[in-house]
């Protein structure tokens, strides 16, 4: 079931992203913070950054990738990082303009790889119809975060978020570069690089 939000329904969520000040990482043009803060039914969620890493195909920078976890929760590994139920996200900054219909593609793909059809059919067939609108462009951001008994709440720059009301559907993205079949050993090992 997918809900689509809406600017008050988001500010009802409550949920905002916000880096904080630190040391940080890195990668491409991107800068993320070794921590960050999100908002969740008003009250506040610090997030700790596991790693950063960057996707690239065919030799060439496609985006950077940022991956957050629930602060005081303790994971090892790829798989545990990829299947915890707590709050948890992953920034995406795009490298370079990307045709929304190549972002959706991939999106598709690299599910498909871990999880073939009809898994998730409604859930992808969703994700795909938002990323295909528009041109994501160099700079602009992609967050996907997990909300625990929720589901999958996808913001992308310039566009109404939404939330794609199946809890489960989060690991299926997050195996996308965590799992076995995953974008590459390279940005699985930068992804949990922090634990």
């Amino acid at each position: 079931m997918i809900l689509r939000v809406t600017l008050a329904t988001t500010l009802a969520l409550c949920l905002t992203s916000v880096a904080s000040a630190g040391s940080g990482v890195s990668v491409g043009t991107a800068r993320y913070a070794d921590t960050a803060s999100v908002t969740m039914d008003g009250k506040p969620v610090n997030l700790t950054l596991t790693g950063a890493a960057m996707r690239v195909k065919l030799f060439v920078d496609v985006y950077a990738i940022g991956s957050y976890l629930q602060a005081g929760t303790t994971v090892h590994g790829a798989e545990e990082l990829s299947a915890a139920d707590v709050v948890k996200q992953l920034q995406l900054v795009m490298q370079r303009d990307v045709a929304g219909r190549d972002v959706a593609e991939s999106f598709r793909s690299a599910i498909r790889a871990n999880y073939p059809e009809p898994a998730f059919k409604a859930e992808v067939d969703a994700l795909v119809r938002m990323l295909r609108e528009g041109t994501a462009r160099r700079g602009e951001q992609i967050l996907l975060t997990h909300l625990p008994g929720v589901g999958l709440q996808v913001n992308v720059s310039g566009k109404e978020p939404f939330v794609i009301k199946n809890p489960a559907f989060s690991k299926a993205v997050w195996d996308i570069y965590l799992g076995r079949y995953n974008v590459g050993d390279a940005v699985k090992r930068g992804l949990v690089s922090g634990l």
